[in-house]
């Protein structure tokens, strides 16, 4: 725990000084992270703004930043902006693609044993039953066998995950997608947990995203994307509101819309494209490993295994801790903020609760030797 890893760098403390004082150790971004002063101030500055000339004024007012942001976060994601939609949640995007893509009525998704239970729930609410993918032991989606399932009994789509909400674990979804496309089966990627976090330009047919966990974003806003192949796909009745040239993917945008938020994200890019990606995605990987290190060989609790990517980090109780009482007793008395995830989250997966702790790119060996400490307390073991 000494060294590199143990010191951040200059830029990564001047991250947290551009945020509100977190009173305790935040290793929670994977819930949503630490939203900058000035992401902060965007959102109050067009609230203030619909009050002063009007909220639709206000709007058109904002469009050339809003176009700005959407570019950017088209660059992210890897699809053309005219194929960026705004979107409330990725539950909306999931629902969209649902609603809108022509899938027969009951089209099967290959998905992976750690997929999302909520996206899990959506497809078998749409009437779509799933068909699990090949993965290692890891829970990685195995390439070569990925190949030949596409070769000889293909889904109608697939659907991955990229980064799992619940443990460690990326997926190579750029290599998937190329896969896809050579099947021609349709690949949707959930990047939820991937935009800000690791590189989410997949070349997916579809990604969908929040924008306030690694994005640092507010919440209720989000990003879906289309690649331009699938534009014509949609089955989008044409909107007497809406001129007739209007970007099909766009009109996937709610009319009534929190114009705010979608700046905030917009302001939480610019920060972010400021940082560099890259630079994001290494840092993340790097506090990552420092997380398992420094929660290695600790009383009571197991690190679970993943592809040692990305900064999330899951605990296994194994003293028959409640986990959220746990969750609970760490904010309550240390401060500490990580979250509680029961089974539902990845249900074909998970069998028992697990504690998630998920630092962003400020994390120092003091934030996690004070979870260590904080976990060894025998009253956590009870």
């Amino acid at each position: 725990m000494t060294g590199e890893l143990a010191r951040p760098r200059e830029d990564w403390s001047d991250w947290a000084a551009r945020r509100p004082e977190f009173r305790g150790h935040h290793l929670d971004s994977a819930a949503a992270g630490r939203g900058s002063l000035t992401m902060l101030q965007s959102v109050a500055d067009h609230a203030l703004l619909e009050s002063q000339l009007g909220a639709y004024v206000a709007h058109e007012v904002a469009l050339p930043l809003l176009d700005a942001g959407r570019a950017e976060l088209a660059a992210l994601i890897g699809v053309p902006a005219a194929g960026v939609a705004f979107i409330q949640s990725a539950t909306a995007a999931l629902r969209a693609l649902l609603t809108t893509w022509p899938l027969s009525e009951h089209a099967t998704f290959g998905v992976l044993a750690s997929e999302w239970g909520p996206n899990l729930e959506m497809l078998a609410a749409h009437g779509h039953p799933v068909v699990e993918l090949p993965a290692d032991g890891c829970g990685v989606l195995d390439l070569d066998a990925f190949e030949r399932v596409l070769a000889s009994l293909p889904p109608s789509a697939v659907h991955l995950t990229q980064v799992a909400a619940h443990r460690g674990l990326v997926q190579p979804v750029a290599a998937a997608a190329t896969l896809c496309r050579a099947a021609g089966v349709p690949l949707w990627v959930d990047a939820a947990q991937a935009l800000g976090h690791v590189d989410a330009a997949s070349g997916a047919d579809a990604v969908y995203a929040v924008g306030r966990k690694w994005m640092c974003g507010p919440r209720g806003v989000g990003v879906l994307g289309v690649a331009e192949q699938c534009w014509d796909q949609l089955r989008l009745p044409a909107s007497a509101m809406l001129p007739a040239n209007w970007p099909i993917v766009q009109r996937l945008e709610a009319e009534d819309a929190h114009v705010a938020g979608r700046v905030g994200l917009c302001a939480a890019v610019r920060d972010y494209a400021a940082l560099g990606p890259a630079g994001v995605w290494q840092r993340l990987d790097e506090v990552g490993q420092l997380t398992r290190d420094t929660l290695a060989e600790l009383p009571g609790w197991n690190v679970v295994p993943g592809n040692g990517s990305g900064a999330i980090t899951a605990l296994r109780p194994t003293d028959g801790q409640d986990v959220t009482a746990v969750r609970n007793r760490l904010l309550a008395e240390d401060r500490i903020l990580v979250t509680a995830e029961l089974p539902a989250r990845a249900p074909r997966e998970m069998t028992t609760p697990l504690l998630r702790v998920s630092p962003h790119v400020d994390c120092t060996a003091g934030d996690l030797l004070a979870l260590r400490t904080a976990l060894t307390d025998p009253a956590l073991h009870l």
